[in-house]
């Protein structure tokens, strides 16, 4: 639902030339986390303080806030302590629909074994990458025979299992990482190779992640979930966010919004473009939006 509002494209300057005035308690905003909520992970990562002070004021004027991330609600929920997340959080990039106020797992999309195996077998069989997978709970990296490559990951910092618990768990996603991201498009098009590629969906949620999720699974779907058990369907869906695997979600938003460090595919896109994930692309939205004291 484009164009209830049109929305001049504007880089950090302040400039959106035609902004229809809302008032806060009729918005609903989702942001993802990575690379927009957060700050780079040079820097933390962390919540920069303005976007902290923002969501709160824009909260406090009868605002609805809640995120839709690649994260688990764990991860996600620590950076909101003084916060109350006025709608269900969408987690594992759609897969899981969780209501922290109430501490409720709403819906929870499990990837089917065969694609767990075949992704297995794939990084058995090809040098350069590890595989990761999630649950609702944690994130995993699952162990090869080669011990120091293993240990090798200079990325967040996962719990490592056995293959054979890695089969055991209902997970939500697995997810490759590669350690040379110029050979990311060779990967993706060998998985769409894959003999179960009818059963699940890819999305690059990073210049080194490619995440396998159950074909049905998306950011849109679970934001459109998450709207409705909130009973927030008369809102104003404000959807803010800066790689591909955001972009779904994106074209569901009456009004789609990006930080300027966002990839090319998304500042395509946006109707709004704010200021950097590390400058406080939240405080910047609910700003450009005439939300902050409505």
């Amino acid at each position: 639902m484009k164009s209830l509002y049109f929305l001049q494209k504007s880089y950090y300057n302040g400039i959106i030339r035609r902004v229809k005035t809302m008032k806060a308690d009729e918005v609903i905003i989702f942001s993802d986390m990575d690379g927009t909520l957060l700050t780079d992970w040079s820097m933390g990562p962390r919540v920069p303080q303005n976007n902290l002070d923002a969501i709160k004021k824009f909260v406090a004027a009868g605002g609805m806030f809640s995120i839709a991330s690649g994260r688990q609600f764990g991860e996600t929920l620590r950076y909101f302590e003084s916060i109350e997340l006025s709608a269900p959080t969408v987690q594992g990039n759609g897969a899981v629909i969780y209501d922290s106020v109430r501490g409720l797992v709403h819906n929870k999309i499990i990837l089917p074994e065969p694609v767990k195996l075949e992704c297995l077998d794939y990084r058995n069989r090809t040098k350069g990458l590890w595989l990761a997978a999630a649950d609702e709970f944690n994130i995993y990296q699952i162990e090869s025979d080669d011990r120091a490559w293993d240990a090798s990951i200079n990325d967040l910092r996962r719990k490592l299992i056995s293959v054979e618990e890695y089969m055991a768990l209902d997970l939500v996603k697995t997810c490759f990482v590669i350690a040379d991201e110029t050979k990311l498009s060779s990967i993706a098009a060998d998985i769409q190779k894959f003999e179960t590629v009818d059963m699940f969906r890819v999305t690059q949620s990073s210049p080194v992640f490619l995440e396998i999720l159950e074909k049905s699974v998306g950011k849109a779907s679970g934001v459109a979930q998450a709207v409705k058990l909130a009973g927030a369907e008369g809102r104003t869906l404000v959807c803010i966010g800066d790689y591909d695997n955001d972009i779904d979600m994106l074209s569901l938003a009456d009004i789609a919004a990006c930080p300027s460090n966002s990839s090319p595919r998304v500042l395509e896109m946006a109707d709004i473009v704010t200021c950097s994930n590390n400058e406080g692309a939240i405080a910047d939205l609910i700003r450009l939006l005439n939300l902050e004291e409505s």
